[in-house]
């Protein structure tokens, strides 16, 4: 009996002590009593196999009767139809799911701990879009990521799980695959055994013992599994007399080639994963066939550390009784209605048939014998000796109709997890967030259902991480993982030093609904003033990604290379010393323009500010005031268009031309003082060597106007541009809209 407050008290073949009293180095003795604790759990669970499966019918289109009863009662030609709308409301919950990845660049978010923190955010963004990479080149990651997504939305659970401690690729099953003893808490530390049921080929057995050694020393029973392969293989097809059963090499070598006729007769071998929690935790790991076992193929005590290494759990909420099997899915609520539903709508057409046909009613035994129609063209003549029954036709419309709006109102309050409805058009007070919302068709997922979801899927997402940072590198996709992530500038060691606690999922916005995304990201623009440039950037890319793809949208709003800069105040503050020397510094079209111009702006202030103070030499301050107006002037361009950044331009602008008077100032008292110096070493007699300052003076200071007066011209002309084309944009907006609304 395990210590565990939550484990199950009896559960045969499931020891924690020995005789002595003593813990158990392992909770299961032997393959029998493995097999012993399957059969069990297989029986306690064969009433809810049934309950699962009529759901499941119902989904797959099973009619509401039973036809052979029908035809055994007189009633075959009942109508009996599955008007599949337990499938529609399938399909609208899964297509909100889908969205929940396929509106994402970026599936999970990584957190570094090595490394400038300047660089750091750079490369976890690289790690995170390199991992998405991965899990999408799989080929089976959308089937599986489908299956967990209905198997959860059917039954309100889904189980993922791992072959391997190094497979980063998970596998997908449900109660149907994975049993776990009735009556365990919703918890994965509260499971003390769980059962899986896989099918494995012929060729995926033998590669688990390929080589022998090493298939040994890591917890395989070679000559077990050699065994249940010679026993399973078949000769069909094959010309020569000697009997596989008794040839393990022939079987070996027919393998390594793909010659083995196993595909006709036996395809695969039923095989059990047992996954047992020992006393300190850890999860031990057993695989048995299911018929026949003689010893276990595979036996690793303490394989995983915590369940969740094992499988991930998906749950909607604890149930009833705070149980795995008390929970209860999208089919369980809408099971009763879905029938009653189909068969009113059957009522309703046999109703609808009766109504129509005429009813006849012969005489006597011979006119019902002799009963027919002849027709002579537009008429129809009946046999003698039979009456036309005059009837009404049935009133649906006070019958049936209301019990199956009713029913189907009741449909809509159950299955509140998704909604179809969107504004009345009728309605007068429609507005364009309504408009929008009627563009979309598909559903929302409430708060509730995503965030359980969310919760499983951090969860598994995190395993499947650190299996990529544990993984070894003869996995060729992992070889190549580490080879992008090294092109890119991530060296092995910040991939191996990443946070894995602070793994997560990254969140769809809209909670699954193209039109709520809309929304979402329309409310963003309204404050995206106090956004930094990045965050301006975020928010185009996602409007841009919205509209037209991930795949497309490079085309309108790169990312730029490199990832986020982080760097840009610390570039700027270098810059600032730079340009106080004197020396000019180029613009980069890259940067964060607005993070520069708040850091140049107050440098060039002070510089005025200690001018007017007297606190400068003005001879050695000009080139710097040079240097900066130049500078900023060209950052000021790069802003021009957005209207967002309307009040730092505005800040620069204003700037400038205090500069602008003060290089002027500055200027006419550098060359004053230049004349006077000249004068002085004229009078005491000191020859003058080289060009005349004064003419040299004059001519700068028609160079720095000049260049200034282009200078401010071109920045006007790109400010009125971008306004223009700014207004325009607003115009054919407000236009589209209009004509959206009509």
């Amino acid at each position: 009996m395990s210590n565990d407050p939550y484990a199950l008290k009896e559960l045969d073949g499931l020891a924690a002590f020995d005789e002595d009293g003593k813990p158990t180095k392992s909770r299961i003795k032997d393959v029998k009593s493995a097999l012993k604790i399957f059969q069990g759990l297989r029986k306690a669970d064969e009433q809810s196999s049934v309950n699962r499966a009529r759901v499941d019918a119902m989904f797959d289109g099973a009619s509401p009767y039973n036809q052979a009863q029908l035809n055994t009662s007189g009633q075959g030609l009942k109508t009996n139809l599955n008007f599949g709308e337990a499938q529609r409301l399938l399909d609208i919950s899964l297509s909100a799911y889908v969205d929940l990845y396929s509106s994402l660049e970026k599936l999970v978010e990584v957190k570094g701990t090595e490394g400038e923190p300047s660089e750091i955010t750079q490369q976890e963004d690289i790690v995170s879009e390199e991992i998405t990479h991965l899990l999408r080149s799989w080929p089976d990651f959308h089937s599986h990521y489908l299956r967990l997504c209905t198997t959860f939305i059917k039954h309100g659970t889904g189980i993922t799980y791992f072959d391997t401690p190094d497979d980063w690729k998970f596998r997908v099953g449900s109660f149907a695959d994975i049993l776990i003893p009735r009556q365990t808490p919703a918890s994965e530390s509260a499971i003390d055994v769980a059962i899986g049921r896989r099918q494995y080929h012929m060729h995926e057995l033998f590669n688990f013992i390929k080589n022998p050694k090493a298939a040994t020393k890591v917890g395989w029973n070679v000559d077990e599994v050699k065994r249940v392969l010679l026993k399973n293989v078949t000769t069909h097809g094959r010309n020569n007399n000697r009997s596989l059963h008794e040839d393990w090499e022939t079987l070996q070598a027919e393998l390594k080639n793909n010659d083995i006729h196993e595909g006709y007769q036996n395809p695969t071998v039923s095989v059990l994963h047992f996954w047992v929690k020992e006393l300190d935790g850890s999860i031990s790991h057993y695989i048995s066939t299911e018929t026949d076992p003689k010893k276990f193929l595979y036996e690793k005590i303490s394989r995983y550390e915590k369940p969740e290494h094992a499988y991930v759990l998906f749950t909607y909420g604890v149930g009833s009784n705070g149980t795995y099997h008390s929970i209860r899915g999208l089919g369980h609520r809408i099971f009763n209605h879905i029938q009653t539903s189909n068969r009113l709508r059957c009522q309703m057409i046999d109703g609808a048939m009766l109504g129509s046909a005429v009813m006849i009613q012969p005489e006597n035994q011979r006119a019902l014998d002799e009963l027919g129609f002849t027709y002579y063209g537009a008429y129809a003549v009946l046999s003698p000796n039979v009456n036309i029954i005059a009837k009404a036709a049935p009133n649906l419309s006070t019958g049936v109709q209301p019990a199956l709006e009713d029913i189907t109102n009741q449909l809509a309050q159950n299955t509140d997890t998704v909604s179809t409805y969107g504004p009345q058009q009728s309605s007068p007070y429609r507005n364009q967030m309504q408009v929008v919302a009627d563009m979309d068709v598909s559903t929302r997922l409430s708060g509730a259902s995503l965030n359980l979801f969310y919760v499983s899927w951090n969860r598994l997402l995190r395993e499947v991480v650190r299996r990529v940072v544990t993984g070894k590198k003869s996995d060729p996709e992992l070889r190549e993982f580490y080879t992008r992530c090294a092109d890119r500038g991530v060296q092995e060691s910040f991939i191996k030093s990443l946070d894995l606690a602070r793994t997560k999922a990254v969140r769809s916005i809209g909670n699954g609904s193209y039109a709520n995304r809309l929304v979402a990201l329309r409310e963003l623009q309204s404050i995206s003033g106090s956004f930094d440039d990045v965050g301006r950037k975020n928010l185009t890319r996602d409007i841009v990604s919205t509209r037209v793809g991930h795949d497309l949208a490079d085309r309108y709003a790169p990312v730029a290379e490199g990832g986020r800069p982080t760097i840009d105040s610390k570039i700027a503050f270098f810059e600032n010393q730079q340009l106080t020397s004197g020396n000019p510094v180029p613009v980069v079209s890259t940067e964060l323009h607005s993070v520069h111009l708040a850091e140049h702006i107050p440098a060039l202030t002070g510089i005025i500010e200690q001018l007017d103070a007297g606190q400068a030499d003005p001879v050695s301050v000009l080139p710097a005031l040079q240097a900066f107006y130049e500078h900023i002037a060209l950052t000021a361009e790069q802003l021009a268009g957005d209207p967002l950044q309307e009040g730092l331009v505005g800040q620069a602008k204003q700037a400038l031309q205090y500069a602008e008077e003060m290089i002027n100032n500055t200027s006419k008292q550098v060359q004053r003082m230049q004349r006077e110096a000249a004068e002085a070493g004229a009078v005491e007699g000191a020859p003058q060597e080289g060009p005349d300052p004064v003419a040299e003076a004059k001519m700068q200071e028609h160079q720095m106007k000049m260049q200034m007066a282009q200078q401010k011209a071109e920045l006007d002309m790109q400010i009125k541009q971008a306004k223009f084309e700014q207004e325009q944009s607003l115009r054919d907006a407000k236009t589209a809209m209009e004509l959206q609304e009509l």
